[in-house]
């Protein structure tokens, strides 16, 4: 009778494991400060939790592969301060539409936030007000360097191909655009307005103004 209980919860054991090795892909991976992301519903994870503001600051998030969004609608990364490595991998399938204001990839990059060798591909075209689009994020406080979009950007006011605002705090560096960005007021390949640095990027977005 011994033997045959602790087989069972032996068996139990191991069928517990296995549910948790299934359902770990589904959210994003956690070790302490450090966050892996390895599909798409990671990531909408954490564009959830960074609904909060403070929540990403002091994490850093590992982009392990590429991620297909499929073209499904993405609510933007509302707040990031933490460390984002892209490893040089893609975001594609991006396609952000709502009624959102910052809109991009991620909506505000804290003074904090470092964005860096990540390449997103898809639309950044919100509704609304559409006032502060970018290509990765909406507005920049921080530091994105090496990234790239590849797609279309389409706002009224404070468009850009990799921001749509960047503040006295923020830098951009090694960023490039391809495809197109479109706007009425204030719109550049790289940057919408600019208050910071930009340096060693490339546009070769066809850039429309419409005034």
């Amino acid at each position: 009778m011994k033997n045959k209980i602790v087989s069972r919860a032996m068996s139990l054991a191991l069928v517990c494991m296995l549910l948790v090795q299934l359902a770990a892909p589904v959210a994003a991976a956690e070790e302490g400060d450090t966050v892996y992301l390895n599909n798409a519903n990671a990531l909408r994870t954490l564009a959830d939790k960074c609904a909060y503001d403070a929540w990403s600051e002091g994490k850093t998030v590992v982009l392990q592969c590429d991620i297909a969004l499929g073209g499904m609608d993405f609510l933007p990364i509302a707040s990031f301060g933490g460390v984002f490595e892209g490893n040089g991998h893609t975001i594609s399938g991006l396609n952000v539409d709502a009624n959102v204001s910052p809109a991009g990839l991620f909506g505000t990059v804290a003074e904090s936030g470092v964005i860096r060798d990540l390449t997103v591909e898809g639309s950044v075209s919100p509704g609304g007000s559409a006032d502060i689009v970018g290509g990765v994020a909406g507005r920049n406080f921080g530091t994105l360097t090496g990234c790239a979009l590849v797609g279309t950007v389409n706002g009224e006011r404070r468009t850009g191909g990799i921001v749509g605002v960047n503040e006295a705090s923020g830098a951009i560096r090694r960023c490039t655009v391809t495809g197109g960005v479109f706007g009425k007021n204030m719109t550049g390949g790289i940057a919408g307005e600019n208050h910071g640095a930009v340096s060693l990027c490339v546009s070769r977005a066809y850039v429309n103004t419409n005034t």
